[in-house]
């Protein structure tokens, strides 16, 4: 799964728009993005939905709220879980 971290809803949508564009979906399978804030707190997901290739926003579990940054501990874990969340809404 591709997965990338934003500060706007309207970039991640433009980000996930393109990426299904390019056919990321057939490639690499769900696009999905996360918008955090300064304090690294999802505020807003949504991942691409495969028939319609619409975003759709979603409302994460609370364990998924927090996003360690890259290469800080627990970033891996938070990835593999984000892509089990988008998995399922699929």
């Amino acid at each position: 799964m591709a997965t990338q971290v934003f500060r706007s809803a309207d970039k991640a949508i433009e980000t996930g728009r393109t990426a299904v564009d390019e056919s990321a979906l057939a490639d690499d399978g769900p696009v999905g993005a996360v918008v955090i804030n300064a304090a690294r707190q999802a505020v807003w997901a949504c991942y691409f939905n495969d028939g319609t290739w619409a975003p759709e926003e979603t409302t994460l579990p609370e364990d998924l709220r927090a996003v360690p940054a890259t290469g800080e501990d627990g970033h891996d874990d938070w990835l593999h879980r984000w892509d089990q969340y988008i998995t399922r809404m699929l």
